[in-house]
C-alpha cells in the first residue's frame, strides 16, 4: 500500500489518492519533488479546420480554409481539392445544387479521417461551410507515490488510448536530469525521460512532446472522473441540444431515478487508480424512444467524437441495411466463379458473422489475416485484395473466427452495390433524417472508408441507432432500414466460443438481471465501448469506456455495469 492516502470527498462516493503531501516535520528524501499527479493535455492536431469557403468559376473550384488554399478542375462531378503540404482533402461533388463534401485530414497520432462538411449557399457560386476533422488529443496524467520501502511507484492514466495500458505500475528513479520508469517485474528500464527539476517538468516525446507538469485533481478532468469540488452527483433531465433526441425525466418512462442517480454515483466513486473497475466515459439511455439519461467522465463531453473500435463493425451491418432500403442486391455471394478456389459461395452474412472460413483471426497473432498484420504491412495497399487473398480453412460457414478484414470486405460490397462511397452513403441516407452531427471514418491507403471499426461518433447520435433498431428499422416515421434487415441480423447465426451467440454484425447476449433473464443484442468495441439494445424493455444503452487492451476489466461493462442500469427498468406488474 501506498504510505499516505487522503480521502477524497467525491461526488458519490469516496475515491483513494496518493498525494504528495508530507509531514512538514519529517525529513525530504530523494525524489520528494516528484510525489503527486502531473498532467498534460495538448492539442496536437490537426492544424487545418474551422471555416471554410468553397468557390466555383467555370469548371474551376477553389477552397479557403485554415488560412491556405488550394484549387483544382472538375472531373465529372466530383472534384478534389488537396491543399499544400498534404495538410488536408476536400472531396466534393457537384451533381446537386448544394455540393456534397468531406473532409480528408491526413493521418497523425491518429489513422486518416474523413468528414462530413456540411455547405450553405452565401451567394452566386459560393458556399460556406466548416471543415471539422477528428481532434488528435494524448492527455497524460502520472501519479508517483512512495511505498513502505521508500520505493517510489508510478501509475500513468491515459483516457484517450490507454497507454501504457498493461503495466499498472512502474518503479520511478530520480537522476539530476532524468526521471528513469523501470518495469517491476523485470527490472528493465523503459523510459529515460528528461526533468527540468527547476522549472518541475517531465519530458515525453510520442513523435510530438508531450509536457507533465505538477496538476491537482481538479486541474486533471481526464485523470479523476468527476470533479472533487463538486456536490455529490444528482439525477438530472438530459438537456435538450435539438439533435433528433426527445428527453424525458427517467420516472415517466418507467424507471427509478434513485437507482439511476446510483448507477452514476459507483462510476464516479471508481478509484483513478484501479486497474480491476472500467475507466467510464460516458452513459447514456434511452427509454420508449426518450433520451432519459445523458452523463459524461474524465473529460469528456456531449460533443466529443468517441472511438468506437470495433462496435464500428455493426455501423457496416447497418449500411448494408441502408443498402437494401434503396434497392441494392446484397443477399449473393460475395465473389463471382471467376474468384479464387475457396471464394465461392462466400456471402455478406458470413463476412458479417465471422464465419468466411478464411485463415483471418484477430485473436491469434499468427494468423495472416490479423488485423493488426493487415494494416501495419506495406505491400498490399488495397486491403479488399489482402483479404481475398487468404488461405481457406474451412467451408463458408463452419467456423466462427473473429475477422476484421472480413467486415471490412462486407464494407466493400456495400459500396460497391451502391456504387458510392460508405461515407456518401452514411451522410445521404441517415444524417439529415437522424439530425447526426460531426462524425469520422477512418480511412484504408487507397482512400476507401474503413468499414472494419474505428468510426468516432458522439454518445448521443451512437445511441440513436439503438433506437432505429427498437423502432424496426423507422427513425421518427421515416423507414431507413428494411424491418426484414432489422431482424434477420440481430437473429442468432452463429455460436462463439464463449456460451454467446452472433447474429450478422451484431453480438447477442442473456443478461440476468434479478430474476429475469434478458435477450440484448449490442455493438462492442475494445475498451469497453458499447451500444446495447433490450428489445423487451424497450431500452437502448451506450457507454464509452477508455480500458484498451484490457479485456477482463471492460467486459465487466456487460456483466455488472449493464445488468444495474437494466435493472433500474421497473419490472411489469403480475
Amino acid at each position: 500500500m501506498f504510505r499516505l492516502f487522503v480521502r477524497l470527498a467525491v461526488a458519490g462516493g469516496v475515491a483513494m489518492l496518493p498525494v504528495a503531501a508530507a509531514s512538514q516535520t519529517a525529513p525530504a528524501r530523494a525524489g520528494d519533488d516528484l510525489l503527486g499527479l502531473w498532467g498534460a493535455n495538448p492539442h496536437i492536431g490537426p492544424a487545418i479546420g474551422g471555416d471554410l469557403l468553397l468557390e466555383r468559376r467555370g469548371a474551376t473550384w477553389s477552397v479557403r480554409v485554415g488560412g491556405v488554399e488550394a484549387e483544382a478542375t472538375a472531373q465529372g462531378d466530383s472534384v478534389v481539392l488537396a491543399l499544400p503540404g498534404q495538410q488536408g482533402t476536400l472531396m466534393l461533388w457537384t451533381a446537386r445544387a448544394v455540393p456534397e463534401a468531406f473532409w480528408l485530414q491526413p493521418a497523425g497520432i491518429n489513422q486518416p479521417y474523413a468528414t462530413p462538411v456540411r455547405l450553405l449557399p452565401a451567394g452566386g457560386n459560393v458556399w460556406r461551410g466548416t471543415a471539422t476533422p477528428v481532434p488528435e488529443r494524448f492527455p497524460l496524467y502520472l501519479m508517483i507515490a512512495r511505498e513502505a520501502d521508500g520505493t517510489l511507484r508510478g501509475t500513468f492514466r491515459n483516457p484517450e488510448v490507454n497507454w501504457p495500458g498493461r503495466t499498472p505500475r512502474y518503479i520511478v528513479r530520480r537522476s539530476e536530469n532524468t526521471v528513469e520508469f523501470v518495469h517491476p517485474g523485470t527490472g528493465a528500464v523503459q523510459y529515460t525521460q528528461p526533468y527540468d527539476s527547476a522549472a518541475r517538468r517531465i519530458t515525453f516525446d510520442f513523435g510530438v512532446p508531450i509536457v507533465l507538469e505538477p496538476r491537482t485533481v481538479e486541474q486533471a478532468p481526464g485523470f479523476v472522473t468527476r470533479a472533487p469540488m463538486l456536490p455529490p452527483y444528482r439525477y438530472r433531465v438530459p438537456a435538450t441540444l435539438n439533435d433528433g433526441w426527445r428527453t424525458s425525466a427517467a420516472a415517466r418512462v418507467g424507471m427509478n431515478e434513485a437507482a439511476l442517480q446510483e448507477v452514476v454515483r459507483g462510476l464516479v466513486a471508481v478509484d483513478p487508480l484501479s486497474e480491476s473497475e472500467p475507466r467510464v466515459h460516458s452513459l447514456v439511455v434511452a427509454r420508449r424512444g426518450a433520451l432519459v439519461l445523458d452523463e459524461y467522465f474524465r473529460g469528456y463531453g456531449a460533443s466529443d467524437l468517441h472511438d468506437l473500435r470495433s462496435a464500428s463493425k455493426t455501423m457496416t451491418s447497418i449500411l448494408a441495411g441502408a443498402a437494401m432500403q434503396q434497392g441494392a442486391r446484397l443477399d449473393g455471394r460475395a465473389f463471382g466463379a471467376a474468384s479464387a478456389v475457396g471464394r465461392d459461395g462466400m456471402t455478406l452474412a458470413h463476412l458479417l458473422s465471422h464465419s468466411t472460413g478464411l485463415a483471418c483471426n484477430d485473436d491469434d497473432e499468427a494468423s495472416p489475416g490479423n488485423e493488426d498484420t493487415m494494416q501495419s504491412q506495406r505491400a498490399q495497399p488495397d486491403w479488399y485484395a489482402f483479404f481475398m487473398a487468404l488461405p481457406a480453412l474451412t467451408a463458408p460457414g463452419a467456423t466462427y473466427s473473429y475477422c476484421s478484414a472480413g467486415v471490412n470486405m462486407a464494407g466493400g460490397m456495400v459500396a460497391r452495390a451502391t456504387a458510392r462511397w460508405l461515407l456518401r452513403l452514411f451522410e445521404q441516407h441517415f444524417a439529415g433524417p437522424m439530425q447526426l452531427g460531426a462524425y469520422g471514418m477512418n480511412l484504408m491507403p487507397t482512400g476507401q472508408a474503413y468499414a472494419g471499426g474505428g468510426m468516432r461518433m458522439t454518445s448521443r447520435d451512437l445511441l440513436k441507432f439503438g433506437q432505429l433498431y427498437l423502432n424496426e428499422g423507422v427513425w421518427r416515421g421515416v423507414p431507413l432500414v428494411p424491418r426484414a434487415w432489422v431482424r434477420a441480423s440481430t437473429a442468432e447465426v452463429i455460436a462463439r466460443s464463449d456460451g454467446s451467440t452472433d447474429g450478422l454484425g451484431w453480438h447477442r447476449h442473456v443478461l440476468t438481471v434479478g430474476s429475469r433473464r434478458l435477450s440484448t443484442y449490442e455493438a462492442s468495441g475494445n475498451g469497453g465501448q458499447f451500444l446495447v439494445v433490450v428489445p423487451q424493455l424497450q431500452l437502448a444503452v451506450v457507454v464509452t469506456a477508455g480500458n484498451y487492451g484490457q479485456y477482463n476489466v471492460w467486459r465487466s461493462i456487460r456483466e455488472q455495469l449493464l445488468p444495474a442500469v437494466m435493472a433500474t427498468v421497473h419490472p411489469p406488474a403480475p
